[in-house]
Formats: structure tokens, sequence, C-alpha cells
């Protein structure tokens, strides 16, 4: 059964990615400005899930403990999509016009922080930037994850690599990931800016990376004889960075309403009206209230359904999120288009194939 069923879905699966993404060039050539933003929402979410997996290993790393190793394995094949994404980056170079007030979209306001921002804001200046962000987490994938160390049995030398690899990694990821951000999701709207706002970002990652860890470690977890500790402490853990999230958020809203600055509040009042407040509202409820209130009981941090739904949760919210982060910049009223699903699912749809691939690889995965 295993031998033959991953195969035939694949190949259906891969038919259905390339007609996806076959649609999406069409919407390139003949729709721009509906699909380039709708390509650059699929991908900051798809490229999220990926770059999450890469902190919670080296997390694990640094502190040890029984909780990480049903997860692992998937976190690794998270990371070995990361040539995926490489190359599905080409794309959002070529549509910078159609994404970015700087590169030539139209922009009502702010073309005088456009003109002092240049030297940051210029084509060069970001396809060198990206390329320096992948050569450092793919550097970092090799070093941790491609590079084959042994978890059982592996030397004190390689040990103490390894931690100063995911001490000194983590800083290094913070940063350039922060930067990445900031050019592929502040530089929407440039005349706003807010330095709390890439770590709201890249906690999100992290925060759908574990629960994305969580929902398919979940069989590895029951076959432990302490799955009821463990489930306990990841449980936890997704609860602390759930809070995490949310205190972020909140700070973020809190010092731009107390500052009542033009050019910063506008981007909050962007995602307010028009029928975005609701999104805003689901996120308030879905990412923060329910997870806050089920994970403070024990027997939910037990339950297998309760946690699929709980991480299943996280998953779509973390996708909202990046929808109302991303598309309010370039629609006035909250409207799908059909390159919105053909983008997420076209680019999901590769990115599962080729994860499913890499996870079959890891060992202790059955298929």
């Amino acid at each position: 059964m295993n031998n033959e069923n991953p195969p035939r879905a694949d190949q259906y699966g891969s038919i259905v990615a390339v007609a996806g993404l076959l649609a999406l060039i069409a919407g390139f050539v003949f729709s721009p400005k509906d699909a380039y933003p709708s390509y650059l929402t699929g991908f900051l979410f798809w490229i999220g899930l990926t770059l999450g997996c890469l902190p919670l290993l080296m997390i694990h790393n640094l502190t040890g403990g029984k909780w990480g190793f049903p997860m692992r394995p998937f976190w690794n094949a998270g990371l070995g999509t990361l040539p995926l994404m490489t190359l599905l980056v080409v794309p959002l170079f070529c549509g910078l016009k159609y994404l970015y007030p700087w590169a030539g979209l139209a922009f009502s306001q702010g073309a005088e922080v456009i003109r002092q921002r240049a030297i940051y804001l210029n084509t060069p200046g970001m396809v060198v930037r990206a390329v320096v962000s992948f050569a450092v987490w793919i550097g970092l994938a090799r070093l941790l994850v491609w590079r084959s160390m042994r978890r059982s049995g592996e030397a004190d030398r390689a040990r103490s690599r390894t931690d100063l690899i995911s001490g000194l990694g983590l800083v290094l990821f913070a940063v350039v990931t922060s930067f990445a951000f900031i050019d592929w999701l502040m530089a929407v709207e440039p005349a706003w800016y807010s330095s709390i706002f890439p770590a709201i970002v890249l906690v999100g990652q992290i925060l759908c990376a574990l629960a994305f860890g969580i929902f398919y470690g979940l069989p590895k977890f029951y076959k432990r004889p302490d799955s009821g500790e463990l489930l306990n402490q990841v449980s936890n853990l997704l609860l602390a960075f759930v809070l995490m999230w949310t205190y972020l958020s909140i700070s973020q809203i809190i010092i731009i309403y107390a500052g009542n600055l033009p050019h910063e509040i506008g981007w909050y009042l962007r995602r307010t009206r028009g029928g975005w407040l609701w999104l805003g509202l689901s996120l308030a409820v879905f990412q923060f209230g329910l997870p806050f209130v089920l994970l403070l009981f024990r027997g939910v941090k037990k339950s297998r359904y309760m946690l699929i739904t709980i991480t299943l949760m996280q998953l779509v919210a973390q996708a909202i999120a990046t929808f109302w982060y991303t598309a309010p910049a370039y629609r006035h009223v909250l409207r799908l288009r059909w390159t919105d699903p053909v983008a997420f699912f076209g680019i999901g749809l590769a990115w599962l194939l080729i994860f499913r691939r890499q996870a079959r690889r890891e060992p202790g995965i059955s298929s």
C-alpha cells in the first residue's frame, strides 16, 4: 500500500500543480496587476512555513529534550523545500513594478519617502539582499540538516559544533529574515514602518512550522510510552508562541495608536475598512482567542482530535494573516480574485510534493 499510493498521489498532485502554475503564468501575462500580488501572498506563506522549521531545529539543538524528536524529521523535510522556494522567488523580481511603489507601482502618497529611501529600496539592492538571504538559509540548512549529523552517539566535538552553529545561527537567521520581510512585505507600503512588524512575521512563521510539525508528528507522539508528557510540553510551547505573537501584535497596535501619526495609522486604516476588519477580527479569535482558551486544559493537550483542530486552525489563521498583511495594499475592498487560490494552492501543492518526497527519505517516517 505504501509503495504504490504515494507515487500515484504524487503523479496526480504534480499534474494539478503544473496546471495551477501554468494558469498563474497566464495570469502574469494577461492580468499581471492581479496575478503578481496574489503570487506574493502565496509565496510569503509557503516560504514562511519553510523558514519556520529552521529556528525550531536550532532551538531544539540548544535546549535538547525529547519533545522535539518526533517533529524533527518533518522540519528537516520542510527545509528540503528551500531549493524550490529559491526558484519560486524569481517571478517576484519579474513583477516588481506591479508590486512595489518604488519600482513603478502607482502610489497615492509617500512619494517623498520613496525618494528618501531610494538608496535602500531599489531593484539591484533587493536582488542582492535576496541572494544573500537564501545563501544564509541554505547554508544553515546544509550545516544543520543536509550534512548528516548523527543524533545518537554523536561525538562531543560534533555536538558542540552543532550548538555553536545553532546559537550563532539563530541570531543570523533573525537578522537576515527580518531584512527579507522588510523587502518583500513592508515595502509594499514604503511610507509605513514598524520595528515590531518583522518580529511579528518571524514569530508567525515559527508558530506555523510548530503547528505543522505537531500535526504530522502526532502519530509518532502516540507511539511513545511518555506521550502524555511530551504532548503537554509541545502544547505549552505552542501556547507560548501564540502568546508571543499576540503580545507583539498588540504592542504594535498600542504604539501606533499612541503615536497617532498619519503615515503609521494608514496601514491599519486600510486593513479595517472595506470589509478587511473582519479578517483582522478572525485573527484575534482563531490565532489567539480559541487556541489560548483550549490550550489551558491538560485534557485538550492529550486529545488527538483537539490538537489536530488547533494546529490546523493555526495554519489557516497564518494564511489569513499573510493575506491580511499583503492584499489591502492593492485592494481597497475585501475581494478574492481568481488568481488568489490559483497562486496559493499552486505553490502549496508543489511545496507539499517536495515535502512528501523529502519526508520519505527521513528515517522513521512511513509514507
